[in-house]
């Protein structure tokens, strides 16, 4: 029995660095939206979304694809700065909203023979507002697909899914934090992956269910749990320790739509 599309799992992709002998250094993670307008001649605009944390201070990224006719993984080397040093991902307007969008070039796609498998940004997203009109709200299941603690087969694009649940996804929740909390185990190496809603089919009498599997945000922090170690003389703090709390800040999916949004309108306004 599945329950994630295959196509799900297929666009998400590990992100890295070339480190000064070209090795990779897995760091991240990002998926592949893509946005068809079908006014005149239809037209593919695919791009690779993470966290703006993922992209800043690098001139350079790497993603692994597959080719179309050989199945076989290639890594694709990603500009992230123009010949002025300008940056070629868009971010969002509230510098809390820790999204970055890179449009990608569909000639560099082709040339390379890529299968591109993606998410579709206007049928397969649901904000938080759909989210909540569909059922879901605090212990609806969710899975969590990417690539912790640099956990990257050699001959494999497949991420790591982990299961949680929405913690907290009320609208004064979003408005006060622009996050939706998840109860799932993110680590590093998270960063960027994108958080999908589970399909249900039965829920409590009287109330929605959501058959499909939805993309509904994405994951850029944990919450830490700190504790001070006192010492009994001084009553100095002389220690701090920290660890993760399983709890998970989430951008939920409107700030996504938004960037798209700016980049390529969904429809072309008519002069």
């Amino acid at each position: 029995m599945s329950l994630i599309p295959n196509e799900f799992k297929n666009a998400v992709v590990s992100i890295g660095v070339r480190t000064g002998n070209g090795d990779i250094l897995w760091s991240g993670t990002g998926f592949l939206l893509c946005r068809t307008l079908k006014e005149g001649e239809k037209k593919d605009y695919p791009f690779l979304v993470s966290n703006r944390h993922v992209f800043n201070n690098k001139g350079n990224i790497a993603i692994r694809l597959m080719k179309k006719d050989t199945g076989e993984l290639v890594i694709l080397d990603l500009p992230l700065l123009d010949a002025d040093g300008k940056p070629l991902f868009h971010t969002h307007g509230n510098p809390e909203i820790d999204i970055a969008v890179l449009p990608l070039d569909v000639g560099m796609l082709n040339a390379n023979s890529i299968l591109f498998y993606c998410f579709d940004v206007d049928n397969n997203l649901m904000d938080s507002e759909g989210l909540r009109s569909n059922g879901a709200d605090e212990g609806s299941l969710v899975y969590m697909l990417g690539f912790p603690m640099r956990l990257v087969n050699v001959d494999s694009g497949l991420p790591i899914c982990r299961l949680g649940c929405i913690a907290r996804c009320s609208r004064t929740q979003i408005e006060e934090t622009g996050n939706i909390l998840v109860d799932i185990q993110n680590f590093p190496g998270n960063s960027g992956s994108p958080i999908i809603l589970r399909p249900e089919q039965m829920t409590l009498k009287g109330t929605p269910n959501c058959p499909k599997c939805k993309l509904i945000g994405i994951v850029h922090s944990y919450i830490p749990y700190r504790e001070e170690l006192m010492n009994t003389q001084t009553k100095q703090v002389v220690e701090i320790r920290s660890e993760n709390s399983g709890l998970a800040w989430v951008h939920p999916a409107e700030y996504i739509l938004e960037l798209i949004d700016q980049i390529v309108p969904q429809s072309v306004p008519s002069h």
